[in-house]
């Protein structure tokens, strides 16, 4: 992956943090962590709107431009992967709301509320330069599922944590020691 393909997928990657600043109690409390299951989750359902949003923001792509024209079968399976992420999705929300925040994250507007914000965010990280490279990432990855398409945000985002440059942080859970 280039330089620019890097900083492109990392922008994205590090606007999702923002949902969890916006998530987190007011009162000092340690700062929960997502696991990379509800990371992954909390990934997978903003999919969908993501991608739609990345091909309104990279306009000046060529009209026959993957994110511009995403194939209705690739947008199928994305849609579909929705529905089997929103239990580890919600667990991810109502762990960064705290115990006071257990009705929120168990309602069904949860979700949407999530997407509100991280959609926007998302597309404002998105420079028009980066649009070609974000086109070709995400071409290049739609074949793999939805659950393995957001492990790779998951862990650009882990990648991204290490740049003090870059805003707000996703707050993940440190790494399991490999087996």
């Amino acid at each position: 992956m280039s330089a620019t393909s890097a900083r492109a997928a990392g922008r994205i990657a590090h606007a999702i943090a923002a949902v969890a600043l916006f998530a987190m109690p007011v009162q000092a409390q340690p700062r929960a962590c997502l696991n990379e299951s509800e990371a992954e989750a909390l990934f997978q359902a903003m999919l969908p709107e993501t991608i739609r949003e990345m091909g309104r923001v990279c306009a000046a792509l060529p009209a026959d431009s993957f994110l511009r024209r995403p194939p209705a079968g690739f947008m199928a399976r994305i849609d579909a992967g929705v529905a089997p992420a929103m239990p580890a999705a919600t667990s991810g929300i109502r762990k960064l709301l705290g115990p006071g925040g257990a009705a929120i994250a168990d309602s069904p507007f949860a979700i949407g509320a999530a997407r509100a914000i991280f959609v926007p965010l998302a597309a404002q990280q998105i420079k028009p330069a980066d649009c070609p490279a974000l086109d070709r990432i995400v071409r290049n990855l739609a074949p793999l599922p939805p659950k393995n398409l957001a492990a790779v945000f998951v862990a650009l985002a882990r990648i991204a944590r290490n740049d003090e440059k870059r805003g707000p942080r996703l707050p993940l859970c440190p790494m399991a020691p490999a087996p």
